[in-house]
């Protein structure tokens, strides 16, 4: 079964971008009381929402969770509190990901491993094609009501996914990590530009961003905490990124729960890399399926073509029954 998908039209005013979901407002719905769920208790957020929206928040993604808002039974503000909650909580992720050069191309796939009731985020996962005159310029995995990106691929030039991690420094008042993402899928081209970019543009916490172009060389792992940035690079055909640290120097946090698992999935995909390099998308996915890297809060199993734009992606279920959509 294909996922959902839906084209955000950014030459629309910013208000009118999302409407067309008006016929998912149970869905948005749904989505929406289980993050907020999750943020009652966050008495920084509940303070600072106010000023954190007119301050930090780019006036164009203020406009448009206020046309979103028209789509559900929540106001804007509380759409930008469900949209903050990477930022805020991270130890919830896990997340495999890996970019390879196969001689031929590069490709980028990933794991989204993020506890949700009910299969939520499994059930309602789709892809968003951001268009300018009728030209996809970006692409995301995501779901209804999530208007950042925690995938994305602009065709022809790089791939970004996010992975959690957590060090113990504080988090600052920053823009969110996914609002950053998109923006460089927006305004970067190239892949120099966009590695400069999320190695140095502020954020509100703690991350780390595969980056991969369309050249062998073109592959980064971004760590970053609110302050400081190291980048890590790879003299193999591959480069792998699970949920710690290798360069940054930082003292661990006791906040340990993503981190349980990432040695050992970051050592299997490395196995399974050096084994034989995914030729297809297929074979990046048959990659993410080894019982040792997919865990059981896998929700999306996703792979792209850096210079293409073709990807594949799948919902996947708690009982490890996956669904793929169609390549495109």
């Amino acid at each position: 079964m294909a996922l959902p998908t839906y084209t955000v039209n950014l030459d629309l005013p910013p208000e009118e971008r999302w409407l067309f979901l008006k016929d998912a407002r149970e869905t948005i719905n749904e989505l929406l009381e289980m993050y907020l769920r999750d943020l009652v208790d966050n008495e920084l957020l509940q303070q600072g929402i106010a000023q954190y929206r007119s301050s930090l928040v780019a006036p164009d993604y203020l406009k448009e969770l206020e046309g979103l808002s028209h789509c559900c039974d929540f106001t804007a503000e509380q759409l930008l509190m469900a949209n903050l909650y990477y930022d805020l909580l991270k130890f919830y992720w896990g997340c495999t990901a890996f970019s390879v050069h196969n001689g031929e191309q590069m490709l980028h796939a990933r794991n989204l491993d993020w506890f949700t009731e009910n299969n939520a985020l499994s059930l309602h996962s789709c892809i968003f094609l951001f268009q300018r005159q009728g030209e996809t310029v970006f692409k995301t995995v995501g779901w209804p009501g999530f208007i950042g990106v925690l995938s994305g691929n602009r065709p022809g030039a790089f791939t970004i996914t996010l992975n959690a991690v957590s060090s113990n420094e504080p988090p600052e008042i920053n823009p969110p990590v996914s609002f950053l993402l998109r923006d460089v899928l927006d305004q970067e081209s190239h892949f120099e530009g966009a590695r400069q970019c999320l190695a140095n543009a502020p954020i509100a916490c703690d991350c780390l961003l595969l980056l991969s172009g369309t050249e062998a060389h073109e592959k980064v792992v971004i760590e970053r905490t609110p302050s400081r940035h190291a980048i890590r690079e790879s003299q193999e055909a591959f480069i792998v990124v699970t949920n710690d640290y290798k360069v940054l120097e930082y003292r661990r946090s006791e906040e340990e729960l993503l981190a349980s698992t990432s040695c050992q999935r970051f050592d299997q995909a490395c196995l399974r890399l050096f084994d034989g390099l995914p030729k297809t998308l297929e074979d990046c996915v048959t990659i993410l399926q080894d019982a040792a890297i997919q865990m059981e809060i896998t929700v999306q199993q996703m792979a792209f073509e850096n210079a293409s734009g073709r990807h594949l992606a799948l919902k996947t279920y708690l009982d490890n029954d996956a669904s793929f959509s169609s390549l495109h």
